[in-house]
């Protein structure tokens, strides 16, 4: 990909602003990051996803608390969202605004992928990002997911608590303490981010609706997405995602993910040699991607990180670990300390 997909920049601008208001500075904040405050302040601006995600774990390093982006999005309010967010306030009630942040998806994300085929049915609002592994998305999506689930109980007339929120990455500490703030249980570790709602609580009105605006907004919303490319699926991520679904299974192998994108392994293994990579060296570097996330975790065990990066014993991790790094897992885990 030429291009880094992007994101609404509001996201990354308000917790600088939050971080900031903490004692940090700007520098403090954004050091290294290949953005500005300036220009995530510009309206309706969008910055690359692996820089936001990289802002919300700056915020983590400097405060030491890895709750700091839920406790942010708490607070976050939609009419800091630009476009989307007043679309949603003027919205009927919460089901139309849920599904409009389907239908214009492309609007404030280009890599974010909202499905909504189960909302009516079961209550689930569900999404993903078309990233590739190697991007750690956990504080923001946790951070978003929060902003998005408190920022909704401020437009309704009486709060709403999910029957469970669900997110892709893994996560294994403070999670009582984030069921307690988001009120309901919280698992990782899932295919897809989804937040389930109760069926009766979509058809809540939005306090703010205003039907004036809203086909006003919807206008505008729909002009924006005309002018707005649709890219293609890239297939390094593709298959890098799927990597990263079947590590665990045993199928992360060139012959069954080609099976499931429905082409021959030769053909896969082309078309990755056109995008200039190869089979190999993708399952390589999210293994390596992986294991350096999960080693800052001390409460998973060097047995618990082989199983979920698919290796079958300790010592081939290490022994692969060592080989991409020159040191062994333990050093690395005790430098981190």
């Amino acid at each position: 990909m030429t291009d880094k997909p992007k994101h609404i920049a509001a996201l990354g601008r308000d917790f600088t602003l939050h971080l900031m208001q903490m004692g940090y500075s700007e520098s403090d904040v954004l050091d290294g990051i290949n953005v500005t405050l300036e220009g995530m302040s510009e309206d309706e601006a969008k910055v690359p996803v692996e820089d936001l995600a990289a802002i919300f774990n700056r915020g983590v390093e400097l405060t030491g608390d890895d709750l700091v982006g839920l406790h942010w999005g708490q607070a976050r309010r939609f009419v800091r969202m630009g476009l989307i967010g007043y679309l949603g306030r003027s919205s009927p009630n919460v089901a139309k605004f849920m599904l409009n942040l389907e239908r214009y998806q492309r609007v404030f994300s280009e890599p974010m992928i909202v499905d909504q085929s189960k909302l009516l049915s079961d209550g689930i609002f569900s999404w993903t990002y078309d990233l590739p592994v190697s991007i750690d998305l956990a504080q923001l999506v946790e951070a978003q997911t929060c902003q998005f689930v408190f920022g909704l109980n401020r437009l309704v007339p009486r709060p709403i608590t999910p029957v469970s929120v669900n997110f892709e990455h893994r996560r294994s500490t403070n999670i009582k303490e984030i069921e307690k703030i988001f009120g309901c249980p919280v698992n990782y570790g899932l295919p897809r981010n989804h937040v389930i709602y109760h069926r009766r609580d979509l058809e809540l009105e939005i306090m703010t609706s205003d039907d004036r605006l809203n086909k006003i907004l919807l206008r505008h919303c729909d002009m924006v997405l005309a002018q707005t490319p649709k890219s293609a699926p890239d297939i390094q991520i593709k298959v890098e995602r799927m990597i990263a679904d079947h590590l665990t299974s045993g199928r992360a192998n060139l012959d069954d993910i080609a099976r499931d994108l429905g082409m021959s392994a030769r053909t896969l293994a082309r078309r990755l040699n056109d995008a200039g990579t190869s089979f190999q060296t993708l399952l390589g570097n999210i293994r390596r991607a992986l294991a350096e996330r999960y080693l800052k975790d001390k409460s998973m065990s060097q047995s618990e990180i082989a199983f979920l990066l698919g290796y079958s014993d300790v010592s081939s991790f290490a022994a692969a670990f060592k080989r991409w790094t020159g040191y062994a897992p333990g050093e690395i885990r005790h430098k981190s300390a």
